[in-house]
């Protein structure tokens, strides 16, 4: 199949209509045809799927993606996202509703947390941590097990028996990076020695120009306006909507920008749209646009003035164009240590009764340093994928 090429089994959760992970294999499948050429990649997710029409990927299912790397051997590259300790009924539950609807019936949900149907369907219970597969369970030690700046902590002690199998795979792998301080301090912690380098999607911008991206939008009437991105997570969202809604437009009064809604995580589990569209109702100035694609999504936010938001490709997806951030609620531990490991470990998240503490931020952002550490920061990358193409 192959020839001299070199085989790339890419696995990540591309397979649901959320953002971040539809970007993973599509800036991978593109280093690689512009820096890799002589390479076969193969894409996979839990389950077969195809989001062209969103601008994503096709993917082949978990059960092809583990046939193929017995079959083929190669390189297993694992995308990006929290990996560590995912569990089967929560992806499943994310893109099947039929069996998120049989979790919320107490004798399946008892049922099921002693057999985990999930497993079974998805990998043949062949798999015990979707995206942490050893070499063992793909029945082929002649992989190369890569982990390309992936995230997740550690709980309970060495001994815990998940702990125990997932440190055994994370030993074995050709490359364990990780995107954020809290994820290397607990891998460090428990023995191993990650590198810690930025998030894989902030070379988009490398990738994808924004006359490329204007080019084939339909959200041509944004180009001229001044605005603020706002994003918001369904399940990450202030408790009192009507008090951030009245503070965010004195925000965007006082900066002299337009409010913007855009929904860019659309799965269960995110479900933007929900929230976003309580909040145009409750203030019908700020606009609320309905992406049709992932690329609408990077236009959008490559053409704000500010980002402001609860996700952190959001954020990133800013960060990678030059623009302004704010990660919202500090409650979500990844957005928050990503902020502080790589733009100023004083910064973080803000909370939603806090702001007004855009107003500073954005008058003082510091365009020329940011940007230095954007140009390393993508370099780190690029070195981190050399890594990977150059391991025999």
């Amino acid at each position: 199949m192959s020839g001299d090429k070199k085989i790339i089994h890419f696995l990540s959760a591309s397979d649901r209509i959320n953002y971040g992970d539809l970007l993973f294999p599509i800036l991978f499948k593109s280093v690689l045809e512009r820096h890799y050429p002589q390479t076969v990649f193969l894409n996979y997710a839990v389950v077969k799927s195809d989001f062209s029409g969103f601008g994503a990927l096709p993917t082949a299912s978990y059960l092809s993606f583990q046939k193929k790397v017995k079959l083929l051997g190669g390189n297993v590259v694992i995308g990006g996202g929290e990996v560590f300790f995912t569990e089967w009924r929560t992806l499943y539950s994310f893109i099947s509703p039929t069996y998120s609807k049989l979790l919320k019936n107490s004798y399946f949900k008892r049922l099921n947390a002693k057999i985990d149907f999930a497993k079974i369907v998805l990998s043949h219970n062949k798999v015990a941590i979707p995206f942490c597969p050893s070499k063992e369970e793909l029945e082929n030690n002649q992989l190369n097990l890569f982990f390309s700046s992936v995230g997740g902590v550690f709980f309970g002690t060495k001994e815990k028996p998940k702990n125990s199998k997932l440190i055994n795979t994370l030993q074995k792998s050709s490359l364990l990076s990780v995107r954020d301080q809290r994820s290397y301090d607990s891998m460090k912690l428990f023995g191993l020695s990650p590198k810690l380098v930025p998030d894989s999607a902030i070379i988009m911008s490398d990738i994808f120009a924004q006359d490329f991206l204007y080019s084939g939008t339909n959200l041509k009437t944004l180009k001229d306006k001044k605005y603020m991105f706002l994003q918001l997570g369904r399940y990450k969202s202030p408790n009192d909507l009507k008090t951030f809604v009245k503070q965010l437009k004195s925000v965007g009064a006082q900066l002299e920008l337009e409010i913007v809604l855009c929904p860019i995580g659309l799965a269960p589990g995110h479900e933007d749209d929900v929230i976003l569209n309580k909040i145009h109702k409750l203030e019908a100035s700020f606009t609320l646009i309905k992406p049709q694609s992932i690329y609408d999504i990077m236009f959008a936010i490559s053409n704000a003035s500010l980002y402001v938001g609860t996700s952190l490709h959001g954020l990133i997806t800013a960060q990678s164009f030059g623009r302004p951030y704010v990660g919202l609620n500090k409650n979500l531990p990844k957005l928050d240590s990503y902020i502080k490991t790589w733009t100023d470990k004083e910064m973080g998240c803000i909370d939603f009764e806090s702001i007004d503490a855009i107003i500073p931020i954005y008058k003082k952002w510091d365009f020329e340093v940011i940007g230095r550490q954007l140009v390393r920061q993508k370099q780190m990358v690029y070195d981190n994928l050399d890594l990977m193409m150059c391991n025999d």
